[in-house]
């Protein structure tokens, strides 16, 4: 009668999904399906989600931003920018990411990059610093 009363032996302490709930959030990451389901609806293509289609979605999403993280922290603590940036450009498979995630430049290379253009631009036209004045501020409105 007294192992019923001690909570040492109880089942409890056999149950796997305790120690789920003892690891840190950080661990274990869930989407909200929910979310998933609005930004799969906002597809224009897609009326109806079914709940096994929206249960793997989410978990492929899961994989592949871990995935991801994994890739740009590289034993490192902290995940930067510049590293899922980095990450994305050696990795062939994150090509469709090149554009999300562009490696920062400093505004002197923006202006490098920029005269190099004006100057390309610039030969074309009789007036190559009003060009150049153009397309500095239509590549700033397109930033």
């Amino acid at each position: 009668m007294s192992a019923l009363n001690n909570p040492s032996t109880s089942t409890d302490q056999n149950d796997p999904n305790e120690n789920k709930s003892k690891t840190p959030k950080s661990k274990g990451m869930h989407l909200p399906i929910s979310r998933v389901r609005t930004i799969m609806k906002s597809t224009p293509d897609i009326e109806n989600i079914g709940l096994p289609a929206l249960h793997v979605v989410t978990k492929a999403t899961e994989l592949f931003i871990q995935k991801l993280v994994q890739d740009a922290l590289k034993g490192q603590r902290h995940l930067k920018y510049n590293d899922l940036a980095k990450a994305v450009e050696e990795n062939e498979n994150m090509d469709f990411l090149r554009e999300v995630l562009p490696k920062k430049i400093t505004m002197a290379e923006y202006y490098k990059l920029v005269g190099k253009e004006s100057s390309e631009v610039g030969e074309d036209n009789d007036n190559g610093s009003q060009t150049a004045h153009s397309s500095t501020s239509s590549m700033l409105s397109d930033n």
